[in-house]
C-alpha cells in the first residue's frame, strides 16, 4: 500500500543516475536548469579527500548573475556558519549563548579519559547521549545510555572502534526528534525521524525482516542508499532489548534497531509539515536568525515531551549541507518541494518558471563523464527546450530487421530537436517516445514511417506525461526469460619478453 505521495515533477525515473551522494546536489541543479539558468558542474582538486567529486559543485547563472553550490549549500552561507554548524560542541555554545534551548552536556578531548566520561554521566544522570564532536549522518552517536555499563561498551564503540576521540557527553532528551528546513525565514518542509526499527509477522527472525524492510528501501530513491545494516551497534540495541536477531517477534511487535534517528542509518522518514506546532517552527527560524549567514539550512530539533510546548523543542544538532532527499521522498506522508524554494530564494526572478516542463530531465550520469574520466574541469549542460514540451507515444510495425531503423529514427528526431527514445519490442514492433512541440512531433509521426520499407505503420498513439531525457536514445526491451550465461574466464595475462637495447631503439626510430 502506497504510504507517500511524492512530487509530480521530481519523480524516481528522474533521479536514477543520482542516487546516493549525487542526489541532493541534482535536484537542485536539475530544478535550475528546467527553469533556464546555465548549469556548470566542476571538479575541483583539494586536499580533503572527496570533497569536490564530480556531482557536488556546480553554478547557475541567469544573465549576469551567479549562484555557486556545493550539494545544497549556496553560496550565501557563510564559511563561518558552516564551521559553526560542523562542529557540535561550537554549536551548542553559540545557541545557548543566544538564547536557544540545547542539551545539557561537556566535551571531553583525546586527553580526557573514560573515566572522566563516566563521572561527568553520574553527575548529570543517565539517560545520557554519547556523540563525536565532529561528524555526519549519525555516525557514532549512541542515544539513550541508561546505565554505566552500557556508557563503558559505548565509549569502547565510539572512541575504540570508531576511533571518535574527541566526544560530547549530553543529557538524552525523552521525546520524539524532528528535521526541519528553513529557507529564508520559513520552514518549507519537516520530517519525523523514528529510529531504525521492524514490525514482526509473527514468522520472520529479526535478520529476515531487516533483509525484507531494505528490499522496500530499495525503491526510495533517497532511502536506496541508507539500508539499515547489521554492525555492534544494531546487535547490541537488540541485546539488551531481550532479543537475538535470530528471535521471532509477534506480530505487529514493533523492535527498534538503534537509538539514533538519522535516515542514513536507517530511520525512517514521515512528513509532519502541516501537524507541527508553529511554537516548534519557530525554534527552528530562530535557531538560523542567530548563527552569522545561514539563510537556509537543516535544524535538528527534539520535543521534550515533559515541557510545555513553548519551552519543549530542543536543538541538538544544525546542518548547514543536509540531505534534503527524505523531505523529497519521504517514506511516509506528502513530499515537499526543497529544492524549488531554494531556487526561488536565490533567483526569485525565475518563480514563474517553476513548473516549466517538469517532465523535463537530463541524465548526470553522462554529464559528468568528461569530470570523471579528468578530460575536463567543467561541463556546460545544453539547456532545455525554450517552448512547452508535449510528449508522444508511438507504436509502430513493418518489415523492419537490424538496428537500421532505430538509427535512422534518432537521426530524424535528433534533427527536429525532439528528444526520448525508441526501443525494440520482443513482437517485432517499436516503442518511439518523442518530447518536442506539437508540430515537430506531428511532422516527426508522418515521417517515422518513410523509412526504406514501405509496410510501416503507426499502431498506436497516445499522450506520454512520463519524464523525458534529454538526447535521444536506442534501447532494446530486456529478455527477462533469458538465462545470463556465465562470462568466460580471463586468459591469464601473457608475460612480456624483456626487449634488448637494440630492439627499443628500433621501435623509437620505426
Amino acid at each position: 500500500m502506497q504510504t507517500h505521495q511524492w512530487l509530480s515533477h521530481v519523480t524516481p525515473d528522474i533521479v536514477t543516475e543520482a542516487r546516493g551522494t549525487n542526489l541532493d546536489a541534482y535536484l537542485l541543479a536539475v530544478e535550475g536548469w528546467r527553469r533556464g539558468l546555465e548549469l556548470r558542474w566542476s571538479s575541483r582538486k583539494v586536499k580533503k579527500r572527496g570533497v569536490h567529486a564530480p556531482g557536488r559543485l556546480f553554478t547557475l547563472t541567469n544573465g549576469n548573475k551567479t549562484h555557486t553550490f556545493y550539494k545544497t549549500r549556496g553560496d550565501h552561507c557563510t564559511q563561518q556558519a558552516v564551521d559553526i554548524g560542523n562542529n557540535k560542541n561550537l554549536t551548542k555554545e553559540w545557541l545557548s549563548e543566544r538564547g536557544v534551548q540545547v542539551p545539557e552536556g561537556k566535551r571531553f578531548l583525546a586527553e580526557n579519559s573514560n573515566d572522566e566520561i563516566i563521572n561527568y554521566a553520574a553527575d548529570i544522570e543517565y539517560p545520557v547521549v554519547l556523540k563525536p564532536t565532529k561528524g555526519d549522518q549519525g555516525v557514532g552517536v549512541v542515544a539513550n545510555i541508561k546505565n554505566e555499563e552500557h556508557l563503558i561498551q559505548s565509549l569502547k564503540y565510539v572512541r575504540g572502534d570508531l576511533k571518535f576521540s574527541d566526544v560530547l557527553l549530553e543529557k538524552f532528551i525523552e521525546g520524539e526528534e524532528y528535521r526541519i528546513f528553513v529557507v529564508d525565514n520559513k520552514v518549507i518542509a519537516a520530517i519525523k525521524r523514528i529510529p531504525a526499527n521492524v514490525v514482526g509477522d509473527g514468522i520472520s527472525t529479526i535478520r529476515s525482516l531487516i533483509a525484507q524492510k531494505n528490499k522496500e528501501r530499495k525503491k526510495n530513491p533517497r532511502l536506496y542508499s541508507c539500508l539499515i545494516k547489521i554492525d555492534h551497534e544494531v546487535e547490541s540495541f537488540t541485546k539488551m532489548a531481550g532479543f537475538t536477531l535470530d528471535s521471532i517477534p509477534n506480530k505487529g511487535e514493533q523492535i527498534f534497531l538503534r537509538a539514533n534517528t538519522n535516515v542514513s542509518t536507517g530511520g525512517d522518514s514521515v512528513d509532519v509539515l502541516d501537524e507541527l506546532p508553529m511554537e516548534i517552527k519557530n525554534v527552528a527560524i530562530k535557531t538560523l536568525q542567530v548563527m552569522p549567514g545561514l539563510p537556509h539550512a537543516g535544524v535538528d530539533v527534539i520535543i521534550n515531551q515533559n515541557a510545555p510546548i513553548e519551552k519543549a523543542g530542543v536543538v541538538i544538532e544544525i546542518n548547514p549541507v543536509p540531505q534534503i532527499g527524505s523531505l523529497v521522498f519521504p517514506m511516509i506522508g506528502q513530499a515537499r518541494d526543497v529544492p524549488g524554494a531554494i531556487i526561488d530564494y536565490y533567483f526569485p526572478e525565475t518563480k514563474d518558471k517553476k513548473i516549466y516542463n517538469p517532465n523535463v530531465y537530463f541524465d548526470l550520469k553522462v554529464v559528468l563523464e568528461p569530470l570523471l574520466n579528468k578530460t575536463a574541469s567543467e561541463v556546460i549542460v545544453t539547456p532545455p527546450p525554450l517552448e512547452e514540451v508535449v510528449g508522444k507515444k508511438y507504436v509502430v510495425s513493418g518489415d523492419i530487421k537490424g538496428d537500421g531503423y532505430a538509427r535512422w529514427i534518432r537521426k530524424i528526431a535528433l534533427e527536429a530537436d525532439l528528444f526520448g527514445y525508441i526501443k525494440a519490442l520482443k513482437n517485432g514492433n517499436y516503442e518511439i517516445i518523442v518530447g518536442g512541440t506539437e508540430e515537430a512531433a506531428n511532422t516527426f509521426k508522418n515521417k517515422c514511417t518513410k523509412w526504406k520499407s514501405k509496410n510501416i505503420k503507426v499502431v498506436s498513439e497516445e499522450t506520454w506525461k512520463k519524464p523525458i531525457k534529454v538526447g535521444y536514445q536506442i534501447l532494446k526491451e530486456p529478455d527477462k526469460t533469458a538465462k545470463q550465461k556465465p562470462a568466460p574466464p580471463k586468459p591469464a595475462p601473457k608475460q612480456k619478453k624483456k626487449l634488448t637495447w637494440k630492439q627499443k631503439i628500433k621501435i623509437l626510430i620505426s
